[in-house]
């Protein structure tokens, strides 16, 4: 008899395999991310296909196969309705689905990283005011977790402590120059003492707080735009 192992897990992404059949790719804290065979779910009437959607948590039980790892069954316990019937927020999560999956190792299992992911799912769907913010906030978690967290309160050359003004990010070098160092770096951006702050905000408090958390429109762009270039960065490198 088969060996079958039961996991909540995170669905990924979903893509034709053969006429019948689809490749699953989950999130397990047990399992890591795996890739998975789902059979017959591309015919008429399946009725596992909509248990194995991408953006859906569900409880899995995954059969040990003599070449392939399949799906023996799926229930849906969380399928985010609300956030993939509103097309306001369904690119967010689109977009951290996208990063999670290409930044996460095959079979790298991280208790830490799946609640952060369903923390930001869970709170999308209540619709908070600034999804851009969240999703923000999320990416600079997600990259520290994987070890990417820039550096926000000493500048990266001297090593000297921030002054409040006159400081520069580095989206390659992951982290801030001061003014006099920033001279010797290319492709810098100016951030500001909000701005800084903002990051530094990120890194120390939960996504509850931070999605309530207040200021001009003009700081939470310029943050949001940050961010998501420190993120494009490492999905590209």
């Amino acid at each position: 008899m088969a060996e079958t192992f039961n996991t909540k897990a995170l669905v990924l992404n979903r893509y034709i395999y053969r006429e019948y059949d689809s490749r699953v790719t989950v999130y397990s804290p047990l399992f890591g991310k795996i890739d998975l065979l789902a059979r017959g779910v591309q015919r008429p009437g399946s009725k596992l296909a909509a248990h194995v959607e991408p953006l859906s948590l569900v409880d899995l039980m995954i059969v040990k196969g003599k070449n392939t790892d399949y799906i023996g069954s799926s229930i849906v316990s969380d399928a985010y309705a609300s956030i993939k019937c509103d097309l306001a927020k369904l690119p967010f999560a689109g977009s951290a689905l996208f990063a999670f999956n290409r930044l996460i190792k095959p079979e790298e299992k991280d208790a830490v990283l799946f609640d952060l992911l369903l923390d930001f799912l869970d709170i999308l769907d209540q619709k908070p005011e600034r999804a851009d913010w969240l999703l923000a906030s999320w990416s600079l978690k997600f990259l520290s977790a994987l070890g990417y967290q820039p550096e926000l309160y000493n500048c990266l050359h001297c090593q000297k402590r921030l002054e409040p003004d006159n400081n520069f990010f580095s989206i390659m070098r992951g982290g801030i120059f001061c003014s006099d160092c920033s001279r010797r770096e290319l492709n810098l951006e100016a951030v500001d003492q909000n701005n800084i702050k903002m990051l530094r905000l990120v890194l120390s408090h939960s996504l509850t707080d931070l999605a309530n958390l207040r200021a001009d429109n003009k700081s939470f762009d310029r943050v949001n735009n940050l961010v998501k270039n420190l993120l494009n960065f490492y999905i590209k490198n």
